[in-house]
C-alpha cells in the first residue's frame, strides 16, 4: 500500500511538473509575439487563466470529491470568499493601471502588487485552489 501512494506522488509531481513547463513555455511564446505585434491580451489573459486553471488542478487531489457514492454537495462560499477575493484583487492587479483610476494614489503598497509576477502567479493558484477546494459534501442534518 505505501508503495502506490509513492508512486502516486510521483505521477503527480511529473504531471504539474510538465504542466508547468509547457505552460511556462507558452507564456514565454506569447511575450515574444506582444513583442513583435504590440498585442498585449494574450499575455494578459493568460497570466491569468494559466495559474487560475492550475491552482484547480492541484486542489482536485486534495478535495474530496467522489462520484462514485451519490452524495449531495454544497459550495462553502465562506471558504471560497475569504482566499478567493483577495487573491482575485491581487491577480486582477495589473489591469487596475489601465483604468481610469489611479490606483497607487489609494493604496501605499500599490508599487509591490504591480510588476510582481511570481505574487501574481502565486495569487492565481490560491483563487484556482480555493473554487476547487470549497466544493464540499453536503452534511445531513438528522
Amino acid at each position: 500500500m505505501q508503495n502506490q501512494s509513492t508512486l502516486r506522488y510521483f505521477l503527480y509531481l511529473l504531471l504539474y511538473g510538465a504542466i508547468l513547463l509547457s505552460g511556462f513555455n507558452i507564456e514565454s511564446r506569447l511575450h515574444v509575439q506582444a513583442e513583435q505585434n504590440f498585442l498585449l491580451t494574450p499575455v494578459f489573459y493568460y497570466s491569468i487563466l494559466f495559474p487560475t486553471l492550475f491552482g484547480a488542478l492541484m486542489a482536485i487531489p486534495f478535495s474530496k470529491l467522489s462520484f462514485r457514492n451519490r452524495s449531495t454537495w454544497s459550495y462553502n462560499w465562506r471558504k471560497c470568499l475569504v482566499f478567493g477575493i483577495p487573491s482575485l484583487f491581487v491577480l486582477l492587479f495589473p489591469a487596475y493601471y489601465f483604468t481610469l483610476l489611479s490606483w497607487g494614489d489609494f493604496m501605499g503598497f500599490a508599487n509591490i502588487l504591480f510588476g510582481n509576477e511570481r505574487l501574481h502567479f502565486f495569487s492565481g493558484i490560491v483563487l484556482g485552489f480555493s473554487i476547487i477546494y470549497s466544493v464540499e459534501e453536503k452534511e445531513e442534518n438528522q
